[in-house]
């Protein structure tokens, strides 16, 4: 069975969908908007999360106050070595294996610009393996991936889950940043883990997790989100365009961009590259009829070279098998 005919069902489609909207809303609130009772949604997301299918990944965006898109071009028979060697690596949070100009795309984050530079310059050249690097460091994330939609929910189905996903208010509570970070790295091993079982696993009162979760996701430092191997999503091809846009009309095409279904990041970078985007799509013929729509749609727009995903590696810490699906190992707390 090839990857293109891979599916996942209906049923955990929705649940997926719904998750990416409200990652720890009650199942009993999301029955009635998905279709299925709370015992069955619960089963169903345990076997998805199980078997890697979906998983949900936990992080404080704050803590990475720089950030890099790197090209890689690897010795001959190199590539997949060192695509696990980054994936290793707190600083990487992303790795594709790639066609095209380049063996690999890395995106790598770091809390600051001179642990940025003290990477890319002293610990990536380091790597077994890697012939060449070019890094472009990231001026603006205009769009991130956690925004990206299965689309499995119409529109009032969506706007019903939105609402479970407000962010209400908490105790005031003295902050500890040691144990956001423990609670950070709970919840990469289960995003949906309610807060007396984070509680217990940290020897503390689950009240008191529950307001500083709470005060974390209303100051932005609680952030999660959901995703799919992508062979069952529907959207099973994955492509980098390179994009060259004139410093006139950058925020416009932006906003453009953002309009796109298939996308799910898309970069302000310094260097040869004004825009480097990320996609999903259907299929391969999407990646040609996507760059003829980019020309008529955002004139003055280049695309300078563009790479076809082979394989997906590290995916927001969470590190993939050779499926694409997660492995239950994520990194993204150790930074």
């Amino acid at each position: 069975m090839s990857v293109q005919d891979y599916s996942l069902h209906p049923l955990d489609l929705r649940i997926i969908n719904a998750l990416q909207i409200a990652p720890r809303a009650p199942w009993a609130q999301l029955a009635p908007v998905i279709g299925a009772d709370p015992a069955t949604l619960n089963r169903r997301w345990q076997d998805l999360n199980a078997s890697g299918a979906a998983w949900i990944s936990t992080f404080d965006p704050g803590s990475w106050k720089a950030a890099a898109l790197v090209e890689i071009n690897c010795h001959p028979g190199a590539n997949q070595r060192v695509a696990a060697a980054l994936a290793e690596k707190p600083e990487v949070i992303g790795v594709d294996l790639t066609a095209g100009g380049r063996d690999l795309v890395a995106t790598i984050a770091a809390p600051g610009e001179a642990a940025l530079w003290t990477y890319l310059l002293e610990e990536l050249p380091v790597i077994q393996g890697i012939e060449s690097a070019r890094s472009h460091p990231i001026a603006r994330n205009i769009h991130e991936a956690s925004s990206w939609r299965i689309r499995a929910l119409d529109a009032r189905e969506t706007k019903q889950v939105q609402a479970l996903a407000a962010v209400r208010g908490a105790r005031a509570t003295g902050r500890s940043p040691a144990l956001e970070q423990k609670i950070i790295a709970v919840l990469n091993q289960d995003g949906r883990a309610p807060a007396t079982a984070i509680g217990t696993s940290l020897d503390l009162n689950p009240r008191h997790i529950r307001d500083t979760m709470a005060q974390m996701a209303a100051s932005g430092r609680l952030c999660q989100r959901t995703d799919v191997v992508r062979a069952g999503s529907g959207w099973p091809v994955s492509a980098w365009y390179f994009l060259r846009v004139p410093a006139s009309k950058l925020d416009g095409v932006a906003g453009r961009l953002r309009q796109l279904e298939e996308l799910r990041v898309v970069a302000h970078t310094i260097g040869p590259y004004d825009l480097i985007m990320g996609v999903w799509l259907k299929s391969l013929a999407e990646i040609q009829r996507l760059e003829q729509q980019l020309e008529v749609k955002l004139p003055g727009v280049s695309t300078l070279d563009r790479s076809v995903v082979l394989r997906s590696v590290k995916q927001l810490g969470q590190i993939l098998d050779s499926r694409g699906r997660a492995t239950g190992r994520n990194n993204l707390h150790a930074l």
